[in-house]
């Protein structure tokens, strides 16, 4: 087999996007948790060129922001053979060379960011392979599911040994989380749009009498992503999301709450608020993807408020007369059993329960 040096950018012709991505000049902008692409080639060797955000800019007076820089992956065959946090401007990674990894064969790659919004974005580059011929966009799948959610959909702090550690992006890996193991249980193409912290009333407060109105999730769902830094001079919050132009989604998985119970808590005013927000952000997700089925799937880190996600379902499904609506609840994890990740987070083996048990209920819509 004769192997030839192509170098070419992460766009559709050669690459299939993964979640909410954009072309901007000569990189492919990744923000959301498991954004990215995938293609295939038959060769060898791969180099990636990864871009960073602001966090990666600093003088000899302002250190490294090092807890908030993004977390990439790059997969090949499943495996996977890169995961780093990117540090400086640019990076280049060999990520197979000539005689090591992988032979000369046909391959499929996926690179992701494992990392949420929030605290970094980064630009994925040149692509270099050694190859038969150029690379070519993996098909799309049968199904598509985007998954909305919190910390939890993310996959915050799965990579460390128990909830004594604090958060970093460098623990947060969304190919942990149930969403991410249940799109691959499912074989479906996926999306995520998930933001720690976030809630439909309020975000995670430790006071239960100052609601967090700064974090609610509303404003980040029909904009391109939201981040505290820039890349390359421009904020992700200012691109909204074409949806008329995108592929819509099969099922719309909503895994919200979670937040809103640390101000909720036993108080039923603040309970039906929090109702009548749930029934508004249907609408709001259901008005720009009105063919898609939704599932609210309550439960990981608590599920007082399954109840009431129950009742706004059924609400919405009366106003609206759109019935493909579904509400699953997750079983709470077991700690003392299958442990915590960071801050009291779901651990692997806890997503992986709650990823066979939404999988399971998607077979059977």
């Amino acid at each position: 087999m004769e192997l030839k040096e192509f170098c070419f950018l992460p766009t559709n012709e050669y690459v299939k996007p993964l979640g909410r991505t954009f072309m901007l000049d000569d990189c492919r902008v990744l923000s959301l948790s498991g954004s990215g692409v995938e293609f295939k080639y038959t060769g060898t060797k791969l180099t990636v060129t990864f871009y960073g955000d602001s966090t990666t800019v600093t003088d000899e007076n302002v250190p490294q922001p090092w807890r908030d820089q993004t977390r990439v992956a790059v997969i090949v065959d499943g495996i996977t053979q890169l995961d780093t946090v990117i540090k400086k401007p640019k990076e280049v990674f060999e990520v197979c060379g000539l005689d090591e990894c992988i032979p000369a064969a046909e391959h499929v790659v996926r690179i992701l960011k494992l990392s949420e919004p929030r605290m970094s974005t980064a630009g994925l580059g040149e692509i270099q392979i050694l190859a038969k011929g150029p690379a070519e966009p993996t098909p799309y799948k049968d199904r598509y599911i985007e998954f909305i959610g919190d910390s939890i959909t993310c996959g915050y702090g799965v990579d460390v040994p128990n909830e004594l550690h604090p958060f970093s992006t460098g623990t947060e890996n969304v190919t942990k989380s149930f969403s991410y193991r249940t799109a691959a249980k499912l074989d479906a193409d996926f999306s995520m749009v998930s933001y720690s912290g976030h809630g439909l009333i309020s975000g995670y407060t430790p006071d239960p009498n100052v609601p967090k109105l700064e974090e609610l999730i509303q404003p980040y769902y029909d904009i391109f992503a939201y981040s505290y830094n820039t890349f390359r001079g421009l904020k992700m919050e200012d691109r909204s999301w074409d949806f008329a132009s995108k592929r819509k989604p099969d099922i719309i998985v909503i895994n919200l709450g979670t937040n809103d119970d640390s101000y909720v808590q036993q108080d039923e005013v603040k309970r039906q608020s929090f109702g009548k927000a749930y029934v508004a952000f249907l609408e709001k997700v259901h008005s720009l993807n009105p063919t898609s089925k939704i599932v609210v799937a309550f439960g990981l880190m608590g599920d007082a408020l399954f109840e009431t996600e129950q009742e706004a379902v059924n609400i919405f499904k009366a106003n609206s007369g759109f019935e493909q609506v579904y509400a699953v609840r997750l079983t709470p994890q077991d700690p003392e059993v299958n442990g915590y990740g960071a801050d009291y987070h779901p651990s692997p083996v806890s997503h992986e329960i709650a990823a066979c048990e939404l999988s399971e209920f998607i077979r059977n819509l």
